[in-house]
């Protein structure tokens, strides 16, 4: 069975690539790249993700880097790249996304929603030349409800609602591209909520969102946080969906269903439990010199009454101000995501939601190691 992949070289794409690799030995796994020559997928990057040359070698038969763009029609390839692939794909599992929380609209809507409209387009030519047992996954986010209350059901969407950000709008408007859509495609849709490391070794591959945060903190640059240190933000680790997505899209009842990959509020910890367990870990790592403290934890209305003129100007310009333009309000509220159905039917083919203060504490030790040894700049 062959795959394309879109968004292979992020997060979560390395992820489900090793996840291809170890679980799926018939597929052959196409990955749409920008560049050959810089792709996270050469050669030399893959030997730093799989431990034996054996391994390596597997993955090097398997994997085929294919130059495109999804911004572009055609997804960029060449007439006889789009024919030879699209007589042979039987999974399309699209990743790619712009999730720069500050661009601009017309930048998020270029991947987001653009990009989708090329990929669904790729799709139906798929399902022209009658490829067999066709299926499309598109992974979305559960941020899509913007900023919605109560219970966020999987089968809802938030079209006229308000959003925090471009990428919560544009990643809403491809859902409502896939709506129209659904009668001709064999289209699942999942939405992880905030991604964080692998639960069970730890490994963080990119650092950004929380692990922002750490190396702000390992650098004592992170001396106030605007939180509500009840709230109890949703963080997933990326094989829980990495296994969610695989199982899913293989499930003829998940076309044209939407799956929330997220760990729910009676599994996520609290601000201020997640604050302490990272200072905890820091605390007992042997080399770290890094003199460091507890942040305050305030929330918006509070940073008049409870900082100083003093302390208030020298937040204004910390990275951690800059860092709170995007994820502030991902710290400041709950959202209440409806996940007991799709933790049910994962539960059952054995991909169980794992204790997220071991997942968060593992990752949080994983990354905090691997930035000492990059003895990253203190700028």
């Amino acid at each position: 069975m062959d795959y394309l992949l879109t968004g292979a070289t992020g997060s979560l794409g390395l992820s489900f690539v090793q996840l291809l690799l170890d679980s799926s030995p018939e597929a052959r796994i196409y990955c749409l790249v920008r560049s050959l020559e810089e792709s996270p997928l050469r050669s030399e990057a893959l030997a730093r993700i799989f431990c034996s040359e054996r391994a390596l070698l597997a993955a090097q038969r398997r994997i085929h880097l294919v130059q495109g763009d999804v911004t572009k029609p055609g997804l960029g390839f060449d007439k006889a790249v789009w024919d030879s692939l699209v007589g042979c794909i039987c999974r399309v599992v699209h990743m790619a996304a712009n999730v720069d929380f500050l661009a601009t609209l017309d930048e998020a809507r270029a991947l987001n929603v653009i990009g989708t409209r090329n990929v669904l387009d790729f799709a139906r030519a798929c399902l022209n030349r009658d490829t067999p047992d066709f299926r499309v996954l598109h992974v979305s986010t559960a941020y899509v409800c913007g900023k919605a209350t109560g219970l966020l059901e999987e089968a809802s969407l938030n079209p006229r609602g308000e959003f925090w950000n471009h990428y919560e709008r544009t990643k809403s408007e491809a859902e409502l591209l896939l709506q129209h859509f659904a009668s001709e495609l064999p289209v699942t849709i999942v939405r992880p909520s905030q991604i964080v490391g692998d639960a069970r070794s730890g490994q963080v591959h990119k650092y950004f969102g929380f692990y922002e945060f750490v190396g702000l903190a390992m650098r004592s640059r992170s001396n106030v946080l605007i939180a509500d240190t009840k709230a109890r933000p949703d963080m997933i680790p990326v094989d829980y969906v990495s296994r969610g997505m695989l199982h899913l899209i293989q499930l003829p009842e998940a076309v044209g269903r939407t799956y929330h990959l997220a760990a729910g509020l009676q599994s996520s910890l609290s601000v201020a439990a997640v604050v302490d367990l990272v200072l905890e870990l820091m605390s007992d790592m042997p080399g770290l010199k890094t003199r460091f403290g507890r942040p305050r934890v305030l929330k918006a209305d509070e940073l008049d009454a409870q900082l100083s003129p003093a302390e208030r100007n020298a937040f204004e310009f910390s990275p951690q101000k800059l860092l709170l333009r995007s994820y502030a309000p991902y710290l400041d509220y709950e959202r209440n995501f409806d996940v007991a159905a799709t933790q049910t039917l994962l539960a059952a083919a054995g991909i169980a939601l794992p204790d997220m203060a071991e997942t968060i504490r593992r990752t949080t030790r994983y990354a905090l190691t691997q930035r000492r040894r990059q003895a990253l700049p203190t700028g």
